[in-house]
């Protein structure tokens, strides 16, 4: 018999299943579409960017309602996050080799490896805002986060990640997928034969971050209407486009256009400073210590690029 703990245990995973379910149906739905006997050529140039943005939306209303929703459920019961990021590991795990085996569908299997990997950003963003004790505090890590981007996209790690997953993908995707291509999240655009790699995990991660961040020290984020932190009779917002969203998609859309590899994260944190540091002096009222962290982390990034770890080539 199930105890009344469990029970509650169980009623606290609908909203991580709902936001998984959600992304994993419409992305069903959508390949489903593009299998039908229609020509979608003609609109590849729309379809492309048009479902990118679409997605980035459900990645923000995903940010919000699990902020908003399932973050009191954690609060209610210690270690459940814990539990639900070990779970998501494993999953992405056996994903991951499911996936490499030629046997198993792909189509179905990248559903679910996507629909995974947003819940995992979302666990994962949402649990760093726990760091933060000032709104001012955000400032350095945005600044950090970004030159860290940089570095990685021109000369590190996402570099070389993109360049495997773009031989792999314009090889006409024979053999199996490379380790790497299972940290990108996928999405699906009728007339794209294949489910398409659009979004980094970090990008999605930081997305909940700033998110979550924007709910717990009550700032305006939302181009769209109520901010994700405002109190009042009405505190959930109808529609929620918050403005790191709007960077993330401004990124991708250039990337896309110029048909480049563009970091996101720091147009992300950019859209998201300039659009809150004017509403809100106290993210302006930097410490000390917010100074220091900042300088230490940009000395930090320059020395192991000027040591040639992580040097531009």
């Amino acid at each position: 018999m199930t105890s009344a703990s469990d029970e509650k245990a169980l009623f606290a995973l609908w909203p991580v299943a709902a936001v998984f379910a959600l992304w994993s149906l419409l992305s069903l739905g959508i390949r489903a579409l593009g299998a039908a006997p229609l020509d979608f050529s003609a609109l590849h140039h729309l379809l492309v960017p048009g479902f990118s943005v679409f997605f980035i939306v459900l990645i923000a209303w995903g940010c919000a309602f699990f902020t908003l929703v399932q973050e009191p459920f954690f609060e209610r019961i210690p270690g459940l996050r814990r539990i639900m990021i070990l779970g998501s590991l494993a999953l992405a795990f056996g994903l991951a080799i499911a996936i490499r085996h030629e046997a198993v569908p792909r189509d179905p299997a990248f559903v679910l490896a996507s629909a995974n990997l947003v819940v995992f950003a979302l666990l994962v963003g949402n649990y760093l805002v726990s760091a933060l004790n000032r709104p001012s505090e955000i400032i350095p890590v945005c600044v950090v986060m970004s030159v860290a981007d940089l570095f990685s996209v021109y000369a590190g790690p996402s570099k070389k990640i993109a360049a495997t997953v773009e031989t792999y993908y314009l090889s006409g995707q024979v053999g199996p997928a490379p380790w790497s291509d299972f940290l990108l999240v996928k999405i699906a655009v009728p007339g794209v034969e294949y489910m398409l790699p659009v979004f980094g995990v970090a990008d999605v991660i930081i997305l909940a971050f700033l998110t979550a961040a924007a709910k717990k020290f009550l700032l305006d984020d939302n181009v769209a209407g109520l901010g994700i932190g405002s109190r009042g009779p009405s505190k959930r917002p109808a529609l929620y486009l918050p403005i790191a969203g709007v960077g993330l998609a401004a990124a991708l859309l250039t990337a896309q256009f110029l048909n480049v590899f563009l970091p996101a994260l720091p147009l992300m944190a950019l859209f998201f400073l300039v659009y809150t540091l004017p509403r809100h002096p106290e993210m302006r009222r930097m410490q000390q210590t917010e100074w220091t962290a900042t300088l230490i982390g940009c000395a930090f990034l320059f020395g192991l690029a000027a040591s040639g770890m992580i040097g531009f080539a």
